[in-house]
């Protein structure tokens, strides 16, 4: 009776071992699949990484932008912007632009509304600059259109150049250009302001 008892768990040990290993064998065997599945989701989600960066990279790049730069980074582009598929332009004022603005305004007035002042400065299309001309000739002189924050840039010419007016009447004029990855960046030399943002007026730099 003990031998049979004794043959009895031994078996019992023998088949739970062997399902064991069966288990550990597909586990193995699925691994590959299952890593490369990983190593492409992670690829993909670097790539989309890379591509929302490429606007805050190229802005950074520019040592003329890098107040504005700071301010998208504390904006969190890379949620808002990561989530569009349009083209649009960003509008980045100049570190002499801030400069005057925290001489007139103190520190805080930027500081400390970047989600209002950051988006305000992109705009929901794409346009070169001597396309964004010929849309505002195509308007009858003034081109008005929808910024990231919500309110609009009215955008007129003055001459062969772009001039910006913002929602409190303020007006900035365009520096220079450069293509980014989902669109044109354009160097501006004032910081615009939508409403609701408590300013002194900003006078244009000598």
């Amino acid at each position: 009776m003990m031998k049979i008892k004794n043959i009895i768990l031994f078996s019992g040990i023998f088949m739970l071992g062997f399902t064991s290993c069966k288990d550990n064998e597909r586990e193995v065997d699925s691994d590959p699949e299952s890593l490369e599945v990983q190593e492409e989701n992670f690829e993909e989600s670097l790539e989309d990484l890379r591509q929302r960066n490429s606007t805050v990279d190229a802005i950074e790049g520019n040592p003329e932008l890098s107040t504005f730069a700071t301010g998208l980074n504390v904006w969190n582009i890379e949620d808002t912007l990561g989530q569009v598929t349009q083209e649009y332009m960003v509008f980045a004022p100049s570190n002499r632009a801030y400069s005057r603005v925290f001489r007139q305004q103190g520190y805080d007035v930027l500081e400390t509304t970047p989600e209002a002042v950051i988006p305000y400065h992109i705009v929901k299309v794409n346009y070169t600059l001597d396309e964004l001309k010929q849309e505002i000739r195509n308007a009858n002189g003034a081109l008005v259109l929808p910024t990231f924050e919500g309110e609009e840039i009215t955008f007129t010419l003055d001459g062969d150049k772009v001039v910006l007016t913002g929602a409190t009447g303020v007006t900035a004029n365009i520096m220079e250009t450069f293509d980014i990855e989902n669109g044109t960046a354009y160097i501006i030399d004032t910081v615009l302001m939508p409403e609701g943002i408590e300013t002194v007026t900003i006078t244009a730099e000598d």
